[in-house]
């Protein structure tokens, strides 16, 4: 480092290129990790509409939409795809909860107007879930029985500065970008029938805009989708392309006012002039290059308890986290903010053995008397099994998760519960305390729906898993 009052205004053409290569490879790495978030976004709704067609058709056997259903003849943004089956080795979308029916919607204010989010009376109490979230994958706000109770409801959802008037007594929902997407979650319990009871109420959502509101039989308008779809995006390796689409997202969906400074330096960088300067051109490159390997590094050395990830209360939310916020996205795509949801996951003992199923090995994870995780009314938790890849894996009893409610469960002598992990069922151990683990190295994902405040705050964290055989 030089001393402050050292400068040199008479560098050759050489160090000037140095220079500017240094400038762009530098943006690029922050601009790549500012733009990650959104780009998921525009990736996800890219794949809802391509594959909005073939699932109004039917559902479909494969890609990242496996199992969908829509509607024949009814445009998708704004309308629900949902999920009539349980997530199995067929879905493609990374670490799927296998507890509840899912359903999705892509939504453009800007192009739909304000938009009347409908969801049927709660059948029995138990949980479920629409979260908005914004552009950029943070949640906006959630409806469940913990915000809005189990009574049927209409909120409005409208863009930011609107200034309409909202039908009597509905609630408005104002979001931070025009576009918007809605997560639906349905919990299925492990009742004969129950799987058919929530398929009935799941299609009792509705969407409808405020422009056709109190018609007897709403039909959704038809906008252009030919902007948001990008079917070489979730393979693409140009690195232009991705700033491209980036930043015409995030010229549409800007962000919160705290990062506007560094969106704006990002904005202005001059990227694609960059393409007849094979110099300038590498630069781009190298800093997306640099900011991947960013993003490994933090997942990497995120901050483990007994092996577990230690979940970020900021995460979800906006925040001025860019790299950690970056690297979340990556792993977890449209994670819930820690008041609804707290996720935990490890692949790993408490010692940073990786978990390893192979050659017969056995492991458990065993909840001592009062160690399970706490949950408020209506709450729950799962622990699911996946590949080293996150994905699901068939085996032979199609148990992909499993819960503290689930029939048959033996508690141990003491009044704790403990699950065992394996590829094979070992002798001894009740099935249904059994989660087939694949046959060699896998992941666990611990969720806690409506955590208590000592899950939410981070004072709780799961216990290790072991191996013992």
């Amino acid at each position: 480092m030089r001393s402050f009052s050292t400068f040199d205004s008479a560098l050759g053409a050489d160090d000037v290129q140095r220079a500017e290569e240094a400038r762009l490879r530098s943006l690029a790495t922050w601009g790549y990790l500012l733009l990650r978030p959104g780009m998921e976004f525009v990736r996800q709704r890219s794949n809802f509409i391509l594959g909005w067609q073939a699932a109004a058709a039917g559902p479909l056997a494969d890609g990242v939409s496996a199992g969908a259903v829509g509607s024949a003849g009814v445009p998708p943004l704004g309308s629900w795809m949902i999920l009539p089956e349980l997530t199995s080795p067929a879905t493609r979308t990374v670490l799927p909860s296998n507890d509840a029916l899912y359903g999705a919607a892509h939504i453009e204010l800007d192009l739909l107007g304000p938009m009347v989010v409908s969801v049927p009376a709660n059948i029995d109490d138990r949980y479920f879930s629409v979260s908005i979230m914004d552009a950029h994958m943070n949640n906006v706000a959630h409806l469940g029985p913990k915000w809005t109770g189990n009574e049927a409801l209409d909120v409005l959802v409208v863009a930011p500065g609107w200034q309409g008037k909202a039908p009597d007594g509905m609630r408005v929902i104002a979001c931070s970008t025009p576009s918007i997407c809605l997560y639906n979650r349905m919990l299925v319990r492990f009742d004969d029938g129950d799987l058919d009871r929530v398929r009935r109420w799941q299609a009792g959502l509705r969407l409808t805009q405020l422009s056709h509101w109190g018609e007897p039989e709403p039909v959704l308008d038809a906008v252009p989708t030919d902007a948001f779809v990008h079917p070489g995006l979730n393979t693409t390796t140009d690195e232009l392309e991705f700033f491209r689409i980036g930043l015409a997202h995030l010229q549409h969906n800007p962000l919160v006012d705290g990062a506007g400074w560094l969106a704006d330096l990002v904005a202005t960088a001059g990227f694609d002039a960059t393409t007849g300067d094979e110099a300038l051109r590498s630069a781009v490159a190298a800093g997306v290059e640099d900011a991947t390997r960013m993003l490994d590094a933090s997942l990497t050395t995120w901050p483990r308890v007994g092996g577990w990830m230690v979940p970020d209360a900021r995460l979800g939310l906006p925040n001025p986290e860019v790299q950690r916020s970056a690297a979340y996205q990556q792993f977890q795509i449209g994670s819930n903010d820690v008041a609804e949801a707290v996720y935990s996951f490890t692949d790993t003992d408490a010692g940073g053995r990786v978990l390893d199923a192979s050659g017969g090995a056995v492991y458990e994870l065993s909840f001592g008397p009062g160690e399970a995780p706490s949950v408020g009314p209506s709450g729950y938790w799962s622990l699911t099994m996946y590949d080293e890849h996150s994905l699901l894996v068939d085996n032979p009893i199609d148990r992909y998760a499993t819960r503290p409610d689930r029939p048959g469960l033996v508690t141990d002598a003491d009044g704790g519960l403990t699950f065992t992990l394996s590829a094979a069922l070992p002798a001894g151990v009740p099935e249904a305390n059994w989660l087939p683990a694949p046959a060699g190295h896998f992941r666990l994902g611990l969720r806690v729906y409506y955590p208590a405040q000592q899950v939410a705050t981070g004072a709780w964290s799961p216990p290790a898993v072991t191996k013992v055989g």
